[in-house]
């Protein structure tokens, strides 16, 4: 017994080895067929199937007709019949691979998805097929009914049932011999067969049977079981509809002669005259553009406009399975090879919203990677406009790797179209990009459209940057934003300076407390006095961000210490000389003190003598009152040291790091703080032009657009200095280090003899009255314009 086991499961699995097709679940209908029906995969590529499977041992005197219809199968081809993959015959089994099908009694019993117009266009195929199979293949099928219909994934109605398909060129006709041996055959025959036989068909045209079981057909469609053939004859049409219900009593007429052939009854339905009652039911929208889907490739551009306007009017009608599976194919041939451009591109996208991300990738993500590098900038630019609707379903590695770089080329791309577009879908694209991409070629690209001619175009970037601020790596992130949105702020388009300000306000907390004290802040002032009142609203709400932002971190430095005031000395030190302090107690936290010692020193408090080197902060006045034993000859002498043409003049060089002054007399020199180039942001771009986002001079030249409205800047941080006059050569200024004590000046000259002789000159030589006339003449030349570069307003 064991034996006999193995030796059943060594045939069952060399049969299975040759049949390359996997039987699954079973189909459970009200199955009146020869036929157990498995759901299948095909073993190499798991591709759906249906199986058909015959036991023969089970049902060998119907042999002959599971033979017959496997034959038929795979040689009968049609576009109504089911589509054959593979067969495969055993000593116990015949099995038949076909397409993935459903019978038709299981659709029907879903009758929210076979409507009327669904029903007709199915019934409209099976028609075509069964008018092909009488007229063209000379023909009898012999055995339509729902049992022989089936339903594919795309919605389509498929005839089968070949098991006594009958050619009139026989030699011996299956139909005659065998036509009783099908199931239900008694049920299903026709008035004149049931009354004389099978052998009746041979003495009338042989289309009249198929004609009779076509009517059964339509009962069975629309009111569910055929039972009897009463039921044809009986003047109660119930779900048929009316325009159906007389040819269709035309179709199961008892007397064959006054019986209408399918052929008829399809030339009926498509007359389009209203010639004979009854006709065009066949002219609906639906049977229209199912017609209309295989030749869409071969379409003209006019034929094709009108097929997409009536798809968008009724695709609502067609199961979502065929738009899927029978347009969207079709649809997909034509965008890419037949010219079907942007308005193939739209219906697509709209079909493919219900699909799965599997299935979008399978069937429509090559055709829509492969047409960004399209030549035709109408789809590329279509494309751009539809990214948000297909984006969710391409791989991250399929737009870094072959989406984006198609995509840089619009930002260069002539038409301005393309470029604000592409600008536009950065925002689409950016969260599936890496970071590479993004802080390095989308970067350089949205430089240049900064700076575009057209306006739109400039302020779209600058709204784009804003948006995606916190996409961008956090090394380059706040130079590229600062540089490019203080580039913004000078734009002379309105817009474009108020997305600068918006995009300033909602990335603020990107910025650095000292970046918002020193970079922007000062770039956000002069747009408080825009002439346009909508950038005024808008800066000020934006300067009140940065301002809040700085406040609440001055609020967390700590403090150091206060400075004692510098003309505020203890009462126990009145009356008496004041100690020199140090350079780093002169160096006082307050930048207001050091002009103030500029001033005394410009007093002539030079003179006096030095500690270490160190000024003394002491005035005039002080010194008199603490120092009552000055005899009046040194009161003078201390003024003509004030009033002598040759001032010198100290100043420690720290202060005048601080402040921005150079160590010499005469105009400030401003020294403009180099920063990193990024992608043409900051210090300088690539035509050599100072970007005066940073404060730096703008120097005009014909390849930078900025330079045509961008005044030359000085830096916010640094006050303005106005150039000092040329001192009069009769004067002599020395300038002397913040450490050296004031010395004399001693020149030599040689004599004839060739000797040295030392020459001293002193300042002490000139009387009261005229070192009062040169003050007020040394005040008179240098005025706003003196040395410190100070002028009048201390």
């Amino acid at each position: 017994m064991d034996f006999l086991k193995s030796a059943i499961t060594s045939i069952a699995a060399k049969a299975n080895s040759a049949f390359p097709y996997t039987s699954g679940e079973k189909v459970e209908f009200r199955n009146d067929t020869i036929w157990n029906i498995y759901h299948g995969t095909r073993r190499s590529d798991n591709t759906p199937c249906t199986i058909f499977e015959f036991d023969i041992n089970a049902q060998r005197s119907r042999l002959t007709l599971a033979r017959n219809a496997t034959k038929k199968l795979r040689t009968l081809r049609f576009p109504g019949v089911i589509k054959v993959l593979d067969t495969y015959e055993s000593d116990s089994f015949i099995y038949i691979a076909a397409e993935h099908v459903v019978p038709l009694d299981v659709a029907i019993q879903n009758r929210e998805v076979l409507n009327d117009e669904v029903i007709k266009w199915g019934l409209y195929s099976i028609a075509n097929t069964v008018r092909f199979i009488n007229v063209d293949a000379s023909s009898i099928h012999g055995n339509i009914r729902r049992s022989s219909i089936f339903i594919t994934d795309s919605g389509e109605w498929k005839l089968s049932g070949f098991e006594v398909l009958t050619s009139t060129k026989d030699e011996d006709p299956v139909i005659y011999t065998f036509g009783g041996l099908v199931p239900e055959a008694g049920r299903y025959a026709s008035p004149e067969v049931a009354k004389s036989g099978w052998d009746i068909l041979k003495k009338q045209p042989h289309d009249l049977l198929d004609s009779y079981l076509f009517g059964a057909l339509i009962f069975e469609a629309f009111n569910g079981i055929f039972t009897t053939s009463d039921q044809l004859q009986s003047s109660m049409r119930k779900q048929i509809p009316s325009e159906l219900f007389g040819p269709f009593k035309k179709l199961v007429q008892q007397v064959p002669r006054q019986r209408a052939s399918v052929k008829q009854f399809v030339d009926l339905g498509r007359d389009i005259s209203k010639a004979t009652p009854g006709s065009g039911f066949f002219r609906t929208d639906m049977i229209a553009l199912s017609e209309s889907v295989d030749n869409l490739s071969v379409q003209s551009e006019y034929e094709r406009e009108a097929f997409l306007k009536e798809l968008q009017r009724v695709r609502e009608k067609f199961p979502p399975s065929y738009l899927r599976l029978k347009v969207l194919p079709e649809l997909v041939k034509c965008f890419e090879f037949g010219g079907g451009g942007p308005k193939v591109l739209a219906v697509i996208l709209d079909i493919s919203q219900d699909m799965s991300p599997e299935e979008f990738q399978v069937a429509v993500a090559p055709t829509i990677v492969k047409m960004f590098s399209s030549p035709d900038r109408a789809i590329r630019l279509a494309l751009l406009e539809s990214l948000p609707k297909f984006i969710e379903f391409l791989p991250n590695k399929v737009v870094n790797e072959k989406v984006f770089p198609d995509m840089l080329t619009g930002f260069t791309d002539i038409a301005p179209a393309v470029r604000e577009q592409t600008v536009k879908a950065v925002l689409v694209i950016i969260s599936k990009l890496s970071d590479r991409n993004i802080n390095n070629d989308l970067l350089r690209h949205l430089a240049k459209t900064q700076n575009d001619e057209q306006p739109g175009i400039r302020t779209n970037t600058t709204i784009c940057l804003g948006k995606i601020a916190h996409n961008l790596g956090p090394h380059t992130r706040s130079r590229v934003l600062i540089t490019a949105f203080t580039r913004s702020l000078r734009d002379p388009f309105v817009h474009a300076r108020n997305a600068a300000l918006m995009a300033l306000a909602v990335t603020v907390d990107i910025f650095s407390p000292e970046d918002c004290s020193n970079k922007l802040l000062p770039q956000l002032c002069p747009s408080l006095l825009d002439r346009e009142k909508i950038i005024r609203t808008q800066a000020h709400k934006t300067l009140e961000a940065y301002l809040a932002k700085v406040y609440a971190h001055a609020a967390t430095i700590p403090d150091t210490g206060s400075a004692q005031p510098l003309n505020s000395a203890p009462a126990s030190l009145a009356g008496t000389p004041r100690p020199q302090e140090s350079a780093a107690q002169t160096a006082d936290s307050s930048w207001a003190g050091w002009a103030i010692n500029g001033f005394t020193k410009r007093l002539g408090v030079d003179d006096e003598p030095q500690n270490h080197g160190v000024p003394s902060l002491t005035t005039a006045s002080e010194r008199e009152s603490t120092d009552s034993s000055l005899s009046s000859a040194n009161a003078t002498k201390s003024v003509g040291n004030i009033l002598s043409p040759a001032l010198s003049v100290t100043r420690p060089s720290s202060a005048s790091s601080s402040l921005g002054f150079g160590t010499t007399g005469g105009a400030a020199k401003f020294e403009p703080v180099e920063d990193d180039d990024d992608f043409g942001w900051g210090g300088f771009d690539d035509d050599n032009t100072m970007s005066a986002a940073n404060g730096h001079n703008v120097v005009p030249s014909e390849e930078d657009d900025w330079a045509a409205f961008d005044e030359p800047t000085r830096s916010a941080s640094t006050p303005a200095i106005p150039a000092a006059k040329a001192i009069p050569a009769a004067r002599t200024v020395h300038v002397t280090s913040a450490r050296s004590p004031p010395t004399k000046t001693t020149s030599t000259s040689r004599t004839t003899s060739g000797a040295k002789k030392p020459m001293v000159t002193k300042s002490h030589s000139i009387a009261a009255h005229k070192e009062q006339k040169k003050k007020e003449s040394l005040f008179a030349d240098t005025g706003a314009n003196d040395d410190d570069g100070w002028g009048d307003g201390w």
